[in-house]
C-alpha cells in the first residue's frame, strides 16, 4: 500500500489517519500480524480488489454517479459527502428493483427504512480504492473534485445556440472539469432504472481501464480479464499454473506455499490456545509439518517476492520457518513461545492465548482456513465479465 501526505480538509486527514492506524501493528486484524504479507500478495496479483467488492457493475455505477452528484450546487465542498448518500440509496433501490439476484447490493438492508444513517461502508468507501486502481478516477479528492466541478459548472455562462444550430454542446468550452474521473456511455439513467447485469458498454467500460491501468500490468488479474478462456478454479491453490506465463505461475506458486505455512501455524495456534487439549488439532499439525518440510518451500524466496513497510511479519515468518525446519515444536517449546509472543505484541490486551477473557472453542476455530488473496471476488468478477451480455 502506498500512502503519501497531501493538504487536505480535516475529513480527508482523517480518513488518512485511520487507514494509518488500521495498518499499524497494533490493531492488525489477524492474530499474529501477517496481514500485510498476505495483502502485499493480493496487491501483486489482484490490484484493486478487496473483499468488501460484490460486483463489477459498481465500477460503471459509482462514475456515473459522481457526474450525477456535480450536477447539484453546494455552498461547500463537506456538502459533497451527503449528495453522494442520497444517491447512493437511489442507485441501491433501483439496484434491488432490477435485479433478479439480489446478493451483494450494498446497503440493500437499509431500503424503505426511515432513518438518516446507512450503512458503515458505503459503495464509495468499498469501490474508490479499485476505482484509482483502474485509474478510473484519478484523485482521492473526490468531495474537493465534485464541488469545484459543479461551481465550474453553474458558474459558466451559459451558451447560445445559433440558429442553424440543431444542439449545443459546450463540453469542448469546459475540458479540465470532469478530469478526475472517466465516465461510461450508457443507456440507462441509476436514477431511473438499473440492474447488476453489465451492459455491452459497462463491460467495455471497465475492461478497458483494466487492461490499460499501469497497477494492473503483468498481473494475475489483468492476464484472467484478457484471457477468457482461461478456467477459472474453485480455491485459489488450484489455480491451473501450468497455463500460466512463467512469471505469474511463480508469484501463484509463492503466494499458495506462504498460504500452506501460515495455515500450519494457525493450526498450531488453536492447540496452543486448546491448552494442548484438542488433539485433532495435533494431528493435523503434524500432516501438515511432514508436507512442508517434502515441499521445498524457500520460505527467504517466498518473502522477497513482496515488498512492505515493516520487517516484524517476516522475522516472525523466518523464525517459525527455522523450528519447523528444526524439528523444534514439542509442546511450550521455542515454536510454541514465538506464537505466544508474537500475539502478544500484536493483539497486546486483546491476545486470545493466556488471556482468562477468551475460551477456546473447538466449533469455532481461530483463523482456521487457508489465505485465498481475495480469489472469491475475482471470481466472481471474472464469471460476471464472461457472461453472454444481450445488446
Amino acid at each position: 500500500m502506498k500512502l503519501g501526505y497531501i493538504h487536505s480538509n480535516k475529513e480527508e486527514q482523517a480518513r488518512v489517519l485511520q487507514v494509518l492506524k488500521m495498518t499499524s501493528e497494533s490493531v492488525a486484524l489477524d492474530e499474529l500480524g501477517i496481514g500485510r504479507i498476505r495483502d502485499a500478495f493480493a496487491d501483486k496479483m489482484f490490484p484493486g480488489i478487496s473483499t468488501l467488492q460484490k460486483h463489477m457493475k459498481y465500477f460503471s455505477l459509482m462514475p456515473q454517479l459522481y457526474r450525477k452528484a456535480t450536477e447539484k450546487r453546494y455552498n461547500r465542498p463537506n456538502e459533497v459527502k451527503a449528495e453522494i448518500i442520497r444517491l447512493e440509496k437511489i442507485m441501491t433501490k433501483n439496484l434491488y428493483e432490477g435485479s433478479t439476484d439480489k446478493r451483494g447490493i450494498t446497503g440493500s438492508d437499509m431500503i424503505n427504512k426511515n432513518s438518516n444513517n446507512y450503512v458503515k461502508y458505503d459503495p464509495a468507501y468499498i469501490y474508490n480504492t479499485g476505482l484509482q486502481t483502474f485509474e478510473i478516477l484519478r484523485s482521492t479528492q473526490l468531495y474537493e473534485l465534485i464541488y469545484s466541478a459543479s461551481k465550474a459548472l453553474h458558474n459558466a455562462p451559459k451558451a447560445i445556440k445559433s440558429e442553424d444550430e440543431d444542439t449545443n454542446n459546450d463540453t469542448g468550452e469546459k475540458p479540465n472539469i470532469f478530469q478526475f474521473c472517466s465516465f461510461p456511455n450508457v443507456d440507462y439513467d441509476f436514477t431511473q432504472r438499473c440492474s447488476l447485469d453489465l451492459t455491452v458498454e459497462d463491460k467495455a467500460f471497465i475492461l478497458d481501464h483494466i487492461l490499460r491501468a499501469k497497477e494492473c500490468k503483468d498481473t494475475l488479474l489483468r492476464y484472467i480479464v484478457d484471457n477468457p478462456d482461461f478456467p477459472i478454479a474453485e480455491t485459489f491453490e488450484q489455480i491451473p499454473a501450468a497455463l500460466l506465463p512463467a512469471d505469474l505461475a511463480e508469484i501463484q506458486d509463492l503466494a499458495r506455499r506462504f498460504a500452506d505455512l501460515m495455515y500450519m501455524i494457525h493450526i498450531r495456534y488453536n492447540y496452543i490456545f486448546s491448552q494442548y487439549q484438542d488433539e485433532e488439532l495435533r494431528t493435523l499439525f503434524e500432516e501438515k509439518l511432514a508436507e512442508f518440510r517434502n515441499s521445498g518451500t524457500d520460505i527467504d524466496k517466498v518473502l522477497n517476492a513482496i515488498t512492505i513497510s515493516e520487517n516484524s511479519s517476516k522475522r516472525f515468518c523466518k523464525n517459525v520457518t527455522e523450528r519447523l525446519f528444526a524439528n523444534d515444536t514439542q509442546v511450550g517449546g521455542a515454536l510454541d513461545q514465538l506464537i505466544i509472543k508474537r500475539e502478544k505484541d500484536v493483539k497486546k490486551s486483546r491476545r486470545k492465548i493466556e488471556n482468562p477473557a477468551y475460551t477456546y472453542n473447538p466449533k469455532k476455530r481461530i483463523h482456521f482456513y487457508k489465505l485465498s488473496y481475495r480469489w472469491e471476488t475475482v471470481k466472481i468478477f471474472a464469471d460476471e465479465l464472461r457472461k453472454d451480455i444481450k445488446p
